[in-house]
Formats: C-alpha cells, sequence, structure tokens
C-alpha cells in the first residue's frame, strides 16, 4: 500500500511540474518574447521611428499568435489578444488587428492601460483607413487618460489625423511643447501642402540644429524660392550649412537655392550658390554639371558682345556640354549666330538676332550691344529706329541721360519712322514703315528658322551617336 501511494504522489508530483514547464514555457516562448518585441516598437515610436517600429510590432503579433494557436486555454490569452491585436494594428495588418482588439476588449479581465493602449491602435487603423472622423473622436477620448505614455500615443495620433485633413492649427492643440519633435516631418510636408511657409521654414531649422536632414529639404527650399520667399530658404541653407550635414545633401541644397535664384534673375546671389554647390558635389557629377551649366548662363548674361559669349561656352569641357541645359544655350546661340550672319541690305538678320538674345537667351546686356551695334552700323536701315528705342528699354549700367540721347537721336534722325511718331505721341500706324519693317522681318525670321531647325536636328542625331565619357 504505501508503494502504491508513494507511486501516486510521484505522479502527481510529475503532473504539477509538467503543468508548471509548459506554462512557463507558454510565457518565455509567446508572451514574454511578444511583450518585448512591443516595448522595443514603443521606443521607436518615441523616436519617430515608425518604419522601424512596424517591424518590432509585427513580431510582437506574430510570437503571440503562436500562444493565442497553441494554448487556447492559457491564463495567458488575455495577454496574448492584446499583444497580437496592437502588434498587428501598428504594423500595418489592421484586418487582424481589428478582430484580436475586439475580442481583447470583449474580456472582463482586460487592464485598463492596456484597453486604452488597444483604442488608439484601433484609432491608428482608422487614421490609415482615411476614417479621420471617428479616429478623432476615439483619440479625443484618450488624450488625457492618467497613463502619461498612453495619453502622448493619443495625442501623436490625433496630431497626424488633424495634420491628414489639414488642421494645421489642431496639431499644435494636440501635441503642445513637444510639437518640435513629435511626427516632425509629417508636420513639415503638411505645412508645405498647405504653403505655410513660416511654419514650414521654423521647423526645418529646428530639424537643422539636430542634423537630421532628409530629401524634403530640397523641395522645401524650391518650393519657397517658388513663392519668392528666398530669405527663409536660405536661412534654412544655411542652419544645415552649420550644422556640417553630408556634402552631397548641401550641394543638392545650394543648387536648388542657385537655379531658383537664377530663375528670378537674381544673378550675384545664384551665382554664390551654384559655385558653392559645385564645391561641396565633388562625388556628384551631374549637380556639378548642373551648377556650371547656370554659372555659364550667368556670365553670358553678362556678355556684351556675340565674342564674348561664345568664349563663354567654348571654356565649358565636354560632360558640361552634355548637359540638357548647355545644349539649349548652345542651340539659341547658334540661331542667335545664324541670324547675324544673313547678308541683307537692311540688317533684319542681325536685328533678329538682338531680340533672340533678349527674348530667349535672356541676356539683356548682350542683346543691348548687339541692338546699339546693329543702329550704329546700319545707319540707313529702316531698322534702325527700332534698334535704338529696343536698346533703351534694356537694364543697363548706362545713365538716364544716355538712354534719354538714344530717344531723341531717334525723333531727331529718323522723325519719319513709326517708333519717332510713338515717343512723340502720334499714330505709328500713320508712317509707312509701320507695316513694311514687320514684314521684312518674317521674311528673314523664317528663313533662318528653317535652316536652324535643320542644323539643331543633325546636332541632337549627333548627340546621341557620341560615345558617353565618365
Amino acid at each position: 500500500m504505501r508503494a502504491d501511494a508513494g507511486r501516486a504522489m510521484q505522479r502527481l508530483v510529475l503532473m504539477t511540474c509538467t503543468w508548471a514547464l509548459s506554462a512557463g514555457c507558454v510565457y518565455y516562448n509567446g508572451v514574454y518574447n511578444a511583450q518585448a518585441a512591443a516595448k522595443q516598437g514603443n521606443a521607436r515610436l518615441k523616436r519617430n521611428q515608425d518604419a522601424d517600429a512596424q517591424s518590432r510590432f509585427l513580431e510582437s503579433a506574430e510570437r503571440a499568435e503562436t500562444v493565442l494557436v497553441r494554448h487556447p486555454n492559457s491564463k495567458w490569452q488575455t495577454r496574448a489578444l492584446y499583444l497580437a491585436g496592437r502588434g498587428h494594428a501598428l504594423s500595418g495588418d489592421c484586418e487582424k488587428g481589428r478582430l484580436r482588439i475586439t475580442e481583447f476588449l470583449g474580456r472582463a479581465d482586460a487592464p485598463r492601460d492596456d484597453r486604452d493602449r488597444a483604442r488608439v491602435a484601433l484609432a491608428a487603423c482608422d487614421v490609415r483607413e482615411n476614417a479621420m472622423t471617428p479616429a478623432r473622436v476615439r483619440l479625443d477620448s484618450l488624450i488625457d487618460v492618467p497613463n502619461g505614455d498612453v495619453a502622448r500615443e493619443a495625442r501623436r495620433w490625433a496630431a497626424r489625423a488633424a495634420l491628414t485633413v489639414g488642421d494645421l492649427d489642431a496639431v499644435g492643440t494636440y501635441l503642445g511643447s513637444s510639437s518640435t519633435d513629435v511626427l516632425p516631418w509629417e508636420l513639415i510636408n503638411a505645412s508645405m501642402t498647405a504653403r505655410d511657409f513660416t511654419r514650414t521654414e521654423s521647423l526645418l531649422v529646428l530639424r537643422a540644429q539636430r542634423g537630421d536632414y532628409r530629401d524634403e529639404v530640397v523641395r522645401a527650399v524650391r518650393d519657397m524660392s517658388n513663392d519668392g520667399r528666398f530669405t527663409s530658404a536660405e536661412r534654412v541653407v544655411k542652419s544645415y550649412d552649420l550644422a556640417r550635414v553630408r556634402e552631397p545633401a548641401r550641394a543638392a541644397m545650394h543648387y536648388a537655392l542657385g537655379d531658383q535664384l537664377l530663375r528670378a534673375e537674381r544673378d550675384s546671389l545664384a551665382a554664390i550658390h551654384l559655385q558653392s554647390a559645385r564645391e561641396l558635389a565633388t562625388r556628384d557629377t551631374i549637380i556639378s554639371r548642373e551648377a556650371v551649366a547656370r554659372a555659364a548662363f550667368i556670365a553670358l548674361r553678362r556678355a556684351r558682345s556675340l565674342d564674348e559669349a561664345d568664349s563663354i561656352l567654348s571654356r565649358l569641357d565636354s560632360g558640361v556640354m552634355r548637359v540638357a541645359y548647355t545644349r539649349r544655350l548652345t542651340e539659341q546661340m547658334l540661331l542667335v549666330r545664324l541670324l547675324s550672319s544673313r547678308s541683307d541690305a537692311t540688317g533684319a538678320g542681325a536685328y533678329l538676332a538682338a531680340e533672340v538674345a533678349r527674348d530667349s537667351l535672356r541676356a539683356p546686356a548682350l542683346a543691348q550691344g548687339m541692338f546699339v551695334q546693329f543702329a550704329r552700323a546700319q545707319t540707313g536701315s529702316p531698322l534702325a529706329p527700332s534698334a535704338w528705342y529696343a536698346a533703351t528699354l534694356l537694364p543697363s549700367p548706362l545713365t538716364a541721360d544716355s538712354l534719354e540721347r538714344w530717344r531723341r537721336r531717334i525723333t531727331t534722325e529718323y522723325s519719319a519712322s513709326a517708333v519717332a511718331a510713338w515717343l512723340q505721341g502720334e499714330d505709328p500706324a500713320m508712317r509707312p514703315d509701320f507695316v513694311t519693317t514687320p514684314e521684312l522681318l518674317k521674311f528673314n525670321w523664317t528663313e533662318t528658322t528653317r535652316i536652324w531647325a535643320d542644323s539643331v536636328r543633325k546636332l541632337r542625331q549627333d548627340a546621341t551617336r557620341a560615345p558617353r565619357t565618365p
């Protein structure tokens, strides 16, 4: 009897140990690892590393699922439901997340903090599925819960929902004093989309102080410059310069700003930023070549003769000459050369060449020099008064007295011209050259542009056949 009793006790002890070991395995192999992964995900969310956080929450969900599948009657069931549901939801699998969270919230033994975190995860799914109204209603009920971590998480998602619908003022209300460090790049992108460039600038300067650079900065520099906010764009670029972020990033910013300044015809400032881009882009030949091409255009805009303009382009290396921007310059210069070399007693080709320099090349100094040279060389041409007048309309370092002297020359030496009539307040249509001059220009333009188009086509074909050099 004693032997039988002893064996029975051994069996009872063995069963107890087996149960204890099994429960321990459930915890350590499933719940413990799921909680550890969720903790890592939470830490990354606090650092705004959302993509990395998603992978951790996915791991947490998968670990918790093993408990739910293999041990459906475990005492860790409620905890596993929470970890699986929240993990799925925050990793982006909202379908599975909703199912598990709904089941978890139906458990009477679900702790309050876990319930609140699970509801935040449901709201996150609402945001991802563009259901902003229910998301904000749910989150508004959670932003002041006693648990500070849960409240911060709710405020973060509420701010993201507000960002999505463009309610930027509400973002600051949700985030409070932490607004500069929470969702910074989402705030920046939303501010740019809303064209709130004051907010964009302040946020980017703060990111620069932290050495936090992303490609969105280049877009911001361009957008601010397009809006005429060059001072703001320069402040952002300077802030990243001071932070000593990677040279390729700084090169891209300086190039973007230089290009926009050039478009606005602010050549001196543009030249400074383009030179900085060239110096910083030691490993980026694309930015370097594009910067050199635009710097050449600035020099071309200052040239006062065709020979000077040709000399500027001739100094460019073959790599820069293949840049599309440079090709457009050389093609326009070819048209100028073809027009100026036309043999015509009236000099119509040379006059048109000056107009191309003014309108297509946007080189006012060159155009003015060509108009004046034409007017002095072709004194008997019906186009001479038009050339003098065109020269007076271009930006020039000349004094107002000099420009006025050119106008007086029109009214005295070419008093019968339509231009003189216009300057004297008379009807220019009553003068003979009012109709004949445009016809003269039209004929020369048609003939020359036909030759030019054929030449450009051939040049482009040759360029595509030419071997590429590194």
